[in-house]
Parts: structure tokens; sequence; C-alpha cells
């Protein structure tokens, strides 16, 4: 499915610029985000990256600060086996958002702000308690790996989503994730 440019950007990074300067008169519904942010991952397992996308536009028009990044993360990824550029439509989401919360740092080595051993260090570092960093260990070698394999650097992404598969916890949303680009991995020549 190609996307409509609009003066050079495409039409998904202008919405999400949009959405940026939208006040947000309601509180967040994190129910309501978490459900169409399991569903976008359920379609993005499923290979169906159309509807992820809609579900985790429907998101991102709820969230706050607190959760914007980590959606603004999965529409990169989603962009990204749609053909289009994740990483722009990452960047100008995070440049209008400004918002440093978790996924931030991850979100910066995908920019190339940051390299992927600074941020794996400073998770390490943190003061969070072990379930946390785990977690954190989780995301950033799957979003790393599967941006890898984007990118065509299969065994580096592998790597990554090997590591991100004994990282993640068993309820975690990005273990199936994690396994099913695992599985189209292994189904290439």
């Amino acid at each position: 499915m190609k996307r409509a440019k609009l003066g050079g950007v495409h039409a998904g990074a202008a919405f999400l610029l949009a959405l940026a300067f939208v006040p947000r008169a309601q509180a967040e519904e994190p129910r309501a985000i978490a459900a169409l942010e399991r569903d976008a991952m359920a379609s993005f397992v499923a290979g169906q990256y159309g509807p992820a996308d809609e579900n985790i536009r429907a998101a991102i028009a709820l969230a706050d600060n607190d959760s914007f990044n980590r959606l603004a993360l999965l529409q990169g990824l989603i962009a990204a086996r749609m053909g289009s550029d994740g990483r722009s439509l990452m960047g100008a989401a995070i440049a209008a958002h400004e918002s440093n919360a978790w996924p931030r740092p991850v979100i910066a080595y995908l920019l190339g702000e940051r390299k992927l051993q600074q941020v794996a260090d400073e998770i390490r570092r943190s003061g969070n308690p072990f379930d946390i960093k785990r977690q954190q260990i989780c995301e950033l070698s799957f979003y790393a790996g599967a941006f890898a394999v984007s990118d065509g650097e299969a065994r580096f992404g592998r790597q990554l989503l090997e590591k991100a598969g004994g990282a993640c916890d068993r309820n975690s949303p990005l273990l199936p994730m994690a396994a099913a680009e695992l599985a189209a991995l292994s189904a290439q020549p």
C-alpha cells in the first residue's frame, strides 16, 4: 500500500505531526490504548500491516507522554514493513512531541543519535528493578533487530531478535512479534 506524499512528507508523518499539537481534552484512556496496541501487534504478527497501522494510529490519537514514544516506535516499525520510511516517521513524531519517556533511548538508537551499546549500558546501570531492566532489554533487542532486518542486515537482526526472545517475559506482547520476525527470516532463502 503506497502512501500519498504531502509536500515531501508522507501523509502518515503529517498525521502524527498534527496529533502532536492537538490539545488533550480528555484524560488518557489506558484500556482503550492497550486494546488498540494489542490489536496492532496481533495484526503485525499476522502480517496484516494495514490494520496494524490503523490500530496504532487510533492509539496514538489517545496517547499522552507516557505512552506516545512506545506507540510511535511501533508505528515506525509498521511503516517500515509497509515500505515507508519508518525512521523518518518516528523522527518527525518525536521531534514534534519531545517526550523523553521510555522507549525514547531505543528511538534515539534507531535514529542514529546513540549507539546500541550505550542504550544497553544505560539500562543495566539504571536503578530500575530487574524485571523492568529485562523488559527494556527485550524492547531494545526486538526493535533494533526488526529494524536491522528491514535494513537488510539479516544476520545482525536475527541475533538481536533471538536475544529478544530470551529476554522477553513469556507474557510480553513482543515475544510473538519476535517469533514472527524470526520465522519470516527462516523462510527467506
